[in-house]
């Protein structure tokens, strides 16, 4: 059994307000996560809301028919007696939110599910084990431990296995374990529609995001141990794309023969987006280095408050001078 699970069970037995939240540009494992645990929850006859910076992206409506996500919930208003992060590596990652609520986050029990190895443990009660490969598998686990898994339903199944698609790059990446096959065959057992995530996250590309595809094989440098690329808002623009368009991009650049590491910067209204991949290298630790990063050995990431050209710069010194590489 794994640790916390039994004080876990307690705290939402006893609370009749729960509220769920996950990390800001969420990717699948995080929205596959907080959804799969927002029906189970609804199927307690709990209170259950879920906020986010942002809507729920609109490649993940295929995985539930119903919005659950509210980002101008008043959480004060909902008053909560629990609340669950998922797939969160820190506060940092839960956005304006948490920023603005800290205090109030604080007077909570505050439980964080999440397998990412820089996860410090910021919750009152946490969850955080990075041998899992997403927090899909994790929560698997946790049902099943807390006598929950009979409530799995074939939505719940699917949002988890999808989660499980997509952090490991369909059971590719080194994060993959025995336990995650065992995990996925008895969410197939339990009816979840593997097919259709692989479909529509690693199959089906629309003409625009080929063509932003293009543009990021277009800008790509290779330097020592490195590929990587850029894209702007303009290339944005003139694609008709948008940073939810660049999902995937930096996994297909990743099996370049050349590269060791690949990185992406993607360019926003607020500064720039990182994304990195690797065959060998630790670029989870290299990428917890800056404010907000973190991540996984070899998938990881960052934001960055500067433009493309500066954030270029300081990412190769960084790189070069954190793994002692000479440029």
């Amino acid at each position: 059994m794994l640790k916390n699970t039994e004080k876990l069970k307690k705290l939402i037995q006893d609370s009749k307000k729960i509220l769920l939240i996950n990390h800001i540009k969420m990717d699948c494992d995080a929205f596959g996560s907080l959804g799969a645990l927002y029906l189970l929850l609804e199927k307690l006859g709990k209170n259950v809301k879920a906020i986010n910076d942002s809507e729920t992206p609109k490649d993940f409506e295929f995985l539930l028919d119903k919005r659950i996500i509210e980002p101008e919930l008043d959480i004060k208003d909902f008053d909560p007696d629990l609340i669950i992060s998922l797939d969160s590596a820190s506060t940092s990652q839960l956005g304006e939110i948490f920023l603005k609520n800290e205090d109030f986050f604080q007077t909570k029990d505050f439980v964080v599910i999440d397998h990412h190895q820089t996860n410090p443990g910021f919750g009152s009660l946490n969850l955080v084990f990075p041998d899992y490969s997403s927090t899909c598998e994790l929560l698997f686990d946790i049902f099943k431990d807390t006598g929950l898994i009979n409530l799995i339903d074939k939505k719940i199944a699917t949002l988890l296995i999808a989660g499980i698609h997509t952090d490991t790059n369909i059971f590719y990446n080194q994060n993959t374990t025995s336990n995650t096959f065992l995990v996925a065959s008895e969410l197939v057992k339990l009816g979840a529609d593997f097919r259709s995530p692989i479909y529509n996250f690693f199959q089906k590309i629309s003409l625009k995001r080929l063509k932003l595809f293009g543009k990021a094989i277009s800008s790509l440098k290779v330097k020592k141990d490195l590929v990587y690329g850029k894209l702007s808002l303009n290339d944005f623009e003139k694609t008709r794309t948008s940073l939810e368009d660049t999902a995937g991009i930096v996994n297909r650049l990743s099996n370049i023969e050349e590269s060791e590491v690949v990185f992406m910067i993607y360019e926003t209204e607020k500064g720039v987006k990182v994304s990195f991949r690797s065959k060998t290298l630790d670029i989870g630790s290299f990428c917890a280095s800056f404010e907000n990063g973190g991540g996984h050995k070899n998938a990881a990431g960052f934001y960055l408050e500067k433009n493309l050209d500066e954030a270029e710069k300081i990412i190769l010194e960084r790189f070069y001078s954190f793994f002692k590489i000479k440029d």
